[in-house]
């Protein structure tokens, strides 16, 4: 079979996957769809830092920052790689802290925490501001339009090496308001910038991963109309009649 990728390319490759019919399970050393000659070095923090912007399917970029966490300690060498080890991660963007949109977001997300946690999946705000920005933010009670509710961590890109690395570095020098969700294997499955007036709802986040969660045989589309609010509970797949047969009547 031909090599159709370069070395240490950060992507999922389609022509070289694995041979097997059950990649999870086959036995293997090669994860799904990635390239057999897949280097891990690729993973490794500074050695993966695409020439072109981040898309699906690509490595994401591993780093190291100050954060604040929950019980507001603070760590100044808080690894990404180590944090979201064996779980679904979502990297949760903003532009600055004491912002009017950005506390609704991050409590809206804080509510959802257990349903998160319930599916694997860690949540890391991200900012430009200091790490003692966002322990004076996480110090005041929301009703002061502060989040001392927050229980996962906002981590600090002072320096803006992550926000470059994922290609969501604003012209003002602020991080975009962007959400990544990264599998198990380090890979980017679903990435969205959206303008500083969009906020993010976390439904829609649940609702991505879910469709992420699912087994590749179990589920070949998104019925028309879904929205999952419960665990893992599927619905009932309608044909591609029913799905047609949709129309308003006069």
């Amino acid at each position: 079979m031909s090599k159709t990728i370069k070395d240490n390319d950060c992507r999922y490759d389609y022509k070289e996957r694995c041979d097997c019919s059950d990649d999870d399970n086959c036995g293997c050393t090669y994860p799904d769809n990635l390239n057999r000659g897949y280097n891990d070095a690729c993973f490794a923090e500074k050695t993966c830092r695409p020439a072109t912007p981040l898309s699906v399917g690509m490595a994401a970029p591993d780093f190291t920052a100050p954060a604040v966490l929950g019980d507001n300690t603070l760590i100044q060498h808080f690894n990404f790689y180590k944090f979201a080890e064996g779980h679904l991660a979502v990297l949760f963007f903003y532009p600055e802290d004491f912002s009017f949109t950005c506390p609704s977001e991050l409590l809206m997300f804080n509510r959802e925490l257990n349903a998160f946690a319930k599916r694997k999946a860690r949540l890391l705000a991200i900012s430009t501001d200091s790490v003692h920005s966002h322990l004076t933010w996480k110090e005041m009670p929301p009703e002061k339009d502060g989040i001392s509710d927050i229980c996962f961590p906002l981590l600090s890109d002072i320096d803006k090496h992550i926000s470059k690395a994922y290609g969501v570095l604003s012209p003002k020098e602020t991080a975009q308001r962007a959400t990544f969700i990264v599998d198990e294997k380090r890979i980017i499955r679903h990435l969205s910038v959206s303008d500083r007036k969009i906020w993010r709802n976390p439904e829609e986040t649940l609702r991505l991963i879910d469709i992420l969660n699912q087994k590749s045989d179990s589920l070949t589309s998104c019925p028309r109309g879904w929205k999952q609010n419960f665990f893992f509970e599927r619905p009932e797949p309608e044909s591609m009649a029913e799905m047609f047969s949709h129309r308003e009547t006069d």
